[in-house]
C-alpha cells in the first residue's frame, strides 16, 4: 500500500446510527470540556489542555477515517491533519505526564 492509496481511498462502510452517534459523544465530550475549562478559576494549578487535546484527537480521526468528502484532495488533507494532530497530541499528553 502506498501512501496516496492511504491518504484517499475510501471509507469502509459503517452503520449511520454508530457514525453519527459517535460523532455527536464526541462533541459531547468536547463541549463538557469547554465548559468546565470555563468554570475554572484563575488559580487553577493544574493541566488545562489535556482533555481538549484528547477531544480534538478523536474528533479529527473521526472525520477523516468516517466520513466520505467529496473530493480526494480534501480526503488527503483531513487525513494528513488527523495523523498530524495525532503525533502532536500523543507528545503533549506524554510531555505532561513527564512534567507533572
Amino acid at each position: 500500500m502506498n501512501i496516496r492509496a492511504a491518504l484517499t481511498e475510501p471509507t469502509k462502510a459503517m452503520h449511520l446510527v454508530l457514525r453519527y452517534g459517535l460523532l455527536a459523544l464526541i462533541l459531547s465530550l468536547l463541549a463538557i470540556d469547554i465548559r468546565w475549562r470555563l468554570r475554572l478559576s484563575p488559580g487553577f494549578a493544574g493541566e488545562r489542555y489535556s482533555n481538549g487535546v484528547a477531544a480534538l484527537m478523536l474528533l479529527f480521526n473521526h472525520l477523516a477515517f468516517q466520513f466520505r468528502w467529496p473530493t480526494p484532495v480534501l480526503t488527503a488533507a483531513l487525513r494528513i491533519l488527523a495523523f498530524g494532530w495525532l503525533a502532536f497530541g500523543l507528545l503533549y499528553i506524554f510531555y505532561q505526564w513527564r512534567v507533572c
